[in-house]
């Protein structure tokens, strides 16, 4: 070991040389401190890089992530913006890796401009996502939030829910995340029907689905649950023109991209009664301070936490740590974006 300015090197001894190994930059939450730290310390000794872990309570601004790859190899992005000037920063750095899916907040034309590798990590929090959003999807059947809400300012006021037996739900998008909950679903006796890009008819079998058009998911769903990747292409895709086309009273999931709803269309079709309530993880503008959904009961509004499970963070901690490895080591890109 070589102490140098607070930081641990990893050094290895090499014909009577000390060669300082690689470095990946990590920067993650301070609440995760507790969680990965025992797992870093052993994934290091095990393959014997350097990783500069930094905790913060916010994602670092553009200046400080410049400077904090300034001399790192790799680099595991959480929530922060990874702009062309980033890559222009990292003189050393030959590969970036997302921890999750979506990859948003990467400029990834300015990283294959710099030759920078990015990746991500599909399937490693699909469980945890699927998970939360059946558990919401329940909850909204029961009316639970409002209910406890009553509760707490003393108001008994028991309601009637409904059950999902015999109910459609509509998933928009059919991969990791959308399998996995439609295996959750199948023994609740719903009907399962998805919009994908690039339907499997043999994968839609094995899980009991049924492809269907926007159109005919918004007009059989009670439940609609949003699953898709944020491009160009589905930028809004939930949208007044498809909102005015649902079942009066539709329950809304969003646990993918803010930007894939139209927040003013959903808030307008919350008021009029077109949706019954919106369940969503995720806000085109984040945290959503000024966001109307905070001041009405019928949105459950959470702080993007739906990969946000012990089990799921190390996952996906070690999948990005296996990616960049991968490229620093010569044996390409694992999951290219």
């Amino acid at each position: 070991m070589v102490l140098n300015s607070n930081r641990v090197w990893k050094v290895k001894e090499i014909w009577g040389c000390y060669m300082i190994v690689k470095e990946i930059l990590i920067v993650l939450p301070t609440d995760l401190k507790e969680i990965v730290s025992p797992y870093l310390a052993q994934r290091a000794q095990d393959v014997g890089y350097s990783f500069k872990t930094v905790y913060r309570d916010e994602p670092m601004g553009e200046q400080a992530v410049c400077e904090a790859v300034a001399d790192v190899d790799g680099y595991v992005i959480n929530l922060e913006r990874v702009t062309e000037a980033v890559f222009a920063a990292g003189k050393k750095l030959k590969s970036v890796s997302k921890i999750g899916v979506g990859v948003d907040n990467i400029d990834r034309e300015a990283a294959r401009k710099y030759g920078v590798e990015v990746s991500n990590c599909p399937g490693s929090n699909s469980n945890a996502v699927a998970e939360l959003t059946l558990g919401l999807m329940l909850g909204m059947a029961r009316n639970t939030q409002n209910l406890c809400n009553n509760l707490r300012n003393k108001i008994w006021a028991p309601e009637v829910g409904f059950e999902l037996r015999g109910k459609c739900v509509g998933l928009l998008g059919f991969g990791n995340v959308g399998k996995q909950l439609a295996r959750y679903l199948q023994p609740f006796g719903v009907q399962i029907l998805a919009y994908d890009a690039f339907p499997n008819e043999e994968m839609a079998k094995e899980y009991g689905v049924t492809y269907a058009s926007l159109d005919e998911i918004a007009a059989e769903s009670d439940f609609i649950s949003i699953h898709l990747p944020l491009l160009p292409s589905t930028r809004h895709v939930v949208n007044a023109e498809f909102l005015a086309k649902t079942k009066r009273g539709v329950y809304v999931l969003n646990m993918a991209r803010g930007g894939i709803a139209d927040e003013a269309a959903l808030y307008d079709a919350v008021q009029s009664g077109q949706v019954s309530q919106v369940a969503t993880d995720v806000f085109e503008k984040e945290p959503p301070f000024d966001s109307p959904f905070l001041e009405d009961e019928r949105f459950i509004i959470l702080p993007h936490i739906g990969a946000a499970t012990k089990e799921a963070i190390l996952t996906m901690l070690g999948m990005a740590i296996d990616n960049i490895q991968s490229v620093l080591e010569g044996r390409g890109n694992r999951h290219p974006v």
